[in-house]
């Protein structure tokens, strides 16, 4: 799902040494942002993906350190984010440095959700702005995992969430139940096998 309605950031200790070391490495990478906390880089595929510093990092260590957010395009961030903390429980935090981007997450150590309404301004070509906003109401990839799926079900459906195809067993062990966010966008439900 990656290059279409999610995108994904990793955290580094030390942007400006790991885009130096991906740009040796022969991908495509760049800082964004004068202040130095922002970048991306190009896998294979094409597929932009997102690198993230903190302000003040404690130790520069170069490379990727964890998985720290997911983008979703969405209508209206503001509304899919109440969306995430009524309907599962996700915890805001501002994104530091990012005016108006606020992610959601259970703690603050696992990775975050971060809803995002394009704008034109935010593009330097405008067929990437139309192919983000094409992209809404698809499947996004993002799957939550739970010891009770159809207790969570309910729980979801007493709150209101639409579900795409209700829990069932699948044939890999597991069972799985997808559902919808206020924009369409499609999410899994999955309860593991012992």
């Amino acid at each position: 799902m990656i290059g279409g309605i999610t995108g994904i950031g990793f955290l580094t200790n030390d942007l400006k040494g790991t885009v130096a070391d991906l740009k040796k490495k022969g991908v495509k990478a760049e800082i964004e942002r004068e202040d130095g906390t922002f970048g991306r880089f190009t896998d294979p595929d094409g597929n932009v993906l997102f690198l993230a510093q903190p302000d003040k990092p404690k130790v520069r260590r170069k490379g990727v350190s964890a998985l720290t957010f997911v983008t979703v395009v969405s209508k209206d961030s503001k509304k899919t984010g109440e969306f995430f903390k009524k309907a599962l429980g996700l915890k805001s935090h501002r994104v530091p440095g990012e005016e108006g981007f606020t992610d959601y997450r259970f703690s603050e150590k696992e990775t975050s959700i971060m809803p995002f309404t394009p704008t034109k301004q935010m593009y330097d070509n405008a067929a990437d702005y139309d192919s983000d906003i094409a992209h809404i109401g698809e499947e996004t990839g993002i799957g939550f995992t739970t010891d009770d799926i159809y207790k969570l079900q309910e729980q979801l459906l007493a709150k209101g969430v639409r579900f795409k195809e209700k829990a069932e067993a699948q044939g890999w062990g597991g069972i799985m139940a997808r559902f919808f966010d206020p924009d369409d966008n499609v999410y899994s439900l999955v309860q593991y096998g012992d």
